[in-house]
């Protein structure tokens, strides 16, 4: 490295870069991944971009093509994010606590297990964040209230009873096993005796603070423990909603009944190099198809307009084939190059004789 490249480094490192690195995935990792780049081509395909897809196939990108799918790259990280961020606070341990304060969406976990559900509802949010927006924001919203609170509220109320407890030398289990007791007035004295035990004799000043203070963190806690319950419950009907009025995410629950290494309603997707590599026209297949077909229908012995009938019925039956062959392949993608392969047929007809 001679000294004016150690000068440009020099400037460059003393230089405030104002441009961020971008953030998520960049289009050509996107288009690589077969999850990824499906639902790209749904983002794509919402909008109406077709001739976009169609130019990202040929690899033929107009002059505003490369800002566009910068747009769309972003709007991609976003929702990837959000799906991801709610699809965390989904865990084995939350969805049994939310399944035992709903018996509907109970009944989906006595189905599969836990943790068959846990990875069902995870790759479907995905999947609704990018189909239906309002939907995806539906079920978000009850699972960001419970987690806000639990992480905001609930956990204020649970430092201020610790606190007190710790102040007093009052053990945790200890408190916890008074306010288990069920008949109400043998847990009203139960906590008169804690005071008394921890705070000197009952009719103290102290005494009455610590027994007022520890009645007033046993209803803290009840209130605080009812509306979390409230908030999973929520959480259960929605869910519940979702996987009984969402087709595909019945089918995956339905395909990981079956089987332990079921995939999770992976196959109506179809990548952008699944579609490139599976839609595509064998000529040499073709060609073979057309000299039988010629053989069989007498081609030679025709006038030029049945000749033309005849090539017109081989294109439509080529079609056929080529629907029958890829119509397992679904999405974006799929289609574009579903389109580019019958016009790529249809070109092949002015090559027949």
């Amino acid at each position: 490295m001679g000294i004016m490249d150690d000068f440009r480094k020099s400037k460059e490192d003393n230089k405030v870069h104002t441009t961020p690195p971008p953030v998520g995935h960049t289009v050509a990792e996107i288009l690589q991944d077969k999850n990824k780049s499906d639902l790209f081509g749904k983002l794509l395909e919402k909008d109406g971009q077709q001739d976009l897809g169609q130019r990202i196939r040929e690899g033929k990108l107009e002059k505003d093509d490369l800002e566009l799918l910068s747009e769309y790259r972003v709007e991609f990280s976003k929702k990837i994010a959000q799906s991801e961020r709610i699809e965390n606070l989904l865990t084995e341990e939350n969805i049994i606590e939310i399944a035992r304060k709903h018996p509907d969406f109970a009944k989906i976990l006595d189905s599969l297990t836990p943790k068959k559900a846990l990875k069902v509802i995870r790759n479907q949010l995905k999947e609704i964040c990018f189909n239906d927006e309002d939907s995806f924001d539906a079920i978000a919203k009850p699972i960001d209230i419970h987690d806000s609170f639990k992480n905001g509220k609930d956990k204020e109320t649970s430092d201020k009873v610790d606190k007190l407890l710790n102040d007093n030398g009052i053990t945790s289990q200890e408190y916890l096993d008074t306010l288990a007791i069920k008949d109400p007035i043998e847990k009203k004295e139960a906590i008169k005796q804690l005071a008394k035990k921890y705070g000197g004799l009952w009719w103290n000043r102290l005494n009455k603070d610590l027994l007022n203070n520890l009645n007033t963190a046993a209803r803290s806690l009840e209130d605080s423990y009812a509306e979390l319950d409230k908030y999973k419950s929520d959480i259960g009907s929605i869910l519940f909603a979702s996987v009984s009025g969402n087709d595909d995410m019945r089918d995956a629950l339905s395909k990981e009944l079956l089987s332990e290494s079921a995939p999770v309603a992976t196959e109506k997707k179809t990548g952008f190099l699944d579609a490139k590599k599976e839609t595509t026209l064998d000529e040499k297949e073709f060609n073979e198809d057309w000299e039988r077909y010629k053989t069989s229908s007498d081609y030679a012995g025709k006038n030029t307009l049945e000749q033309d009938i005849v090539k017109d019925m081989f294109i439509a039956e080529q079609k056929t084939k080529y629907e029958e062959k890829n119509k397992k392949n679904k999405g974006f993608w799929a289609s574009i190059f579903a389109a580019w392969l019958e016009g790529n047929i249809n070109d092949k007809r002015n090559t027949l004789s």
